[in-house]
C-alpha cells in the first residue's frame, strides 16, 4: 500500500509540475508582431517585452497613425476592438478602442500626423481633464499645476522645492553660482558638488527629491571638477574623475563615497574596462530614453516608428525629462507636461528659465 502510495503521489506532484509548465508557457510574457484589420484599417501591433510597451501603427488613407502604450503584458493578441474616425473640413482623427488598454486620438492633415489637443475637433468618448490654474507665486516662480510631482528648481545659492504639500528653499552657497555642469539625478536623489571650491571638491551635497532633506559627504579625498556622471546602477552613481584618472561610486543606502575600479555597465553587469577606452570611446551608463523625443523646428515631437508626431504647437526650447507616458519641457519662461491622456498642462513659470535653463529643474 505505501509503494502504491508513494507511486501516487509522484504521479500527481508529476501532474502538478506539468501543469505549471503549461501555465508559465502560456502566460509568459513575450515579444510579437501581429498583422491585422478592422474596417478597413490595416494594424500592425507589436509588444516589446524589454520595454514592457505596446505598439499599434494604424494604416489609414496613406497615413500611418502610430500609438505607443506603456502597459503590463496582456495574454491576448489583436487587442483593437474598433477604430472610430472625426473629420471637419480637411482634418481627420482617429480614435482607437480596446477592451484592455486605454488610447487616445491622433489627427492628420494631409501628411502631418499631431495628438488631438492640436485641433478643434470634438472627439466622442474622449476629453482632456480640465486643471484650474492654481494661480500662486513663490519665489518669484508662479505655480499653476503641480500635479502631484515634487519639482526642484535652481536659484543660484541652491535650490526651491515645490509640490502639494509645501514650498521652501534648500540652502546651499553663500554666493551666486550661474553654472553648474556636474549634476546628477538618480531616482529621488539630486547629487551636486561643493561649487563654492574651485578646481577640486572634497564635499557632495544629496537632496531628496521628495522631503528636500539635504545630506553632505565629506570625501577623504578631493575630486576635480574636471569630471563626469557615468550612470547609476542598483542605487549606486558612478563618477569619473578624468583629472585625476580615477572612478568613484557614491553609495546612495550607505550615504559615502569610495573609490572604485574602472567600470562601465554592458547588459546589466558593471564590466572593467581600462581608463583610456572609457575615455577615448566616451564609454557611459547613463539611461538611454525609451521614449524617443525630439525637438524639430523649435516643435516637440515624439518619433514612433521613424513616424513623426508633433505633442505640442508651442516654441520648445529644451526637454527636461520624460518617464515614458510623460514629457515635461520649456517654452521661453514656462514648463509644461504633455501626456497623452492629461493632454499639454502648463506647471511653473519662472522668467529667469527665458536665460537660463540649463541643470536647473528636477523632477520627482
Amino acid at each position: 500500500m505505501a509503494k502504491k502510495r508513494n507511486k501516487l503521489i509522484i504521479f500527481i506532484s508529476f501532474l502538478v509540475i506539468l501543469f505549471a509548465i503549461f501555465l508559465f508557457l502560456i502566460y509568459r510574457a513575450y515579444s510579437y508582431e501581429k498583422k491585422y484589420q478592422i474596417n478597413g484599417f490595416k494594424i500592425t501591433e507589436k509588444y516589446d517585452k524589454k520595454t514592457n510597451e505596446y505598439q499599434f501603427l494604424i494604416q489609414y488613407n496613406n497615413n500611418t497613425y502610430p500609438f505607443i502604450i506603456n502597459h503590463q503584458y496582456i495574454n491576448k493578441k489583436e487587442l483593437l476592438t474598433n477604430i472610430e474616425i472625426f473629420k471637419q473640413d480637411d482634418e481627420l482623427c482617429i480614435l482607437p478602442e480596446s477592451k484592455k488598454l486605454t488610447l487616445y486620438p491622433l489627427c492628420s492633415n494631409g501628411n502631418d500626423i499631431y495628438t488631438s489637443n492640436l485641433t478643434n475637433i470634438k472627439i466622442d468618448n474622449f476629453n482632456y481633464p480640465k486643471n484650474e490654474d492654481l494661480n500662486k507665486n513663490y519665489q518669484k516662480i508662479n505655480i499653476h499645476n503641480i500635479l502631484d510631482r515634487n519639482y526642484l528648481i535652481y536659484y543660484y545659492k541652491g535650490f526651491y522645492l515645490i509640490n502639494s504639500k509645501k514650498n521652501f528653499e534648500i540652502a546651499l552657497f553663500n554666493k551666486d553660482i550661474y553654472t553648474i555642469n556636474l549634476i546628477y539625478q538618480a531616482g529621488k536623489y539630486v547629487i551636486i558638488p561643493d561649487y563654492e571650491q574651485e578646481y577640486y571638491f572634497d564635499k557632495i551635497y544629496l537632496i531628496n527629491l521628495i522631503n528636500g532633506k539635504k545630506d553632505t559627504l565629506k570625501l577623504e579625498n578631493a575630486i576635480s571638477f574636471d569630471s563626469q556622471f557615468l550612470g547609476d546602477y542598483k542605487n549606486k552613481v558612478y563618477l569619473l574623475d578624468q583629472k585625476e584618472e580615477k572612478e568613484y561610486v557614491i553609495n546612495l543606502n550607505k550615504m559615502k563615497v569610495e573609490e572604485t575600479d574602472y567600470v562601465i555597465l554592458e547588459n546589466n553587469k558593471l564590466i572593467k574596462k581600462d581608463y583610456d577606452e572609457i575615455v577615448n570611446k566616451k564609454l557611459n551608463f547613463l539611461k538611454q530614453d525609451i521614449r524617443n523625443y525630439q525637438i524639430i523646428d523649435n516643435k516637440l515631437y515624439l518619433v514612433i516608428d521613424n513616424i513623426k508626431v508633433r505633442l505640442s504647437d508651442l516654441d520648445v526650447t529644451r526637454i527636461i525629462k520624460n518617464d515614458l507616458e510623460n514629457v515635461y519641457f520649456l517654452s521661453g519662461k514656462d514648463l509644461y507636461l504633455y501626456n497623452n491622456l492629461a493632454g499639454e498642462v502648463l506647471l511653473l513659470s519662472n522668467f529667469e528659465w527665458e536665460f537660463n535653463n540649463n541643470n536647473v529643474i528636477y523632477i520627482a
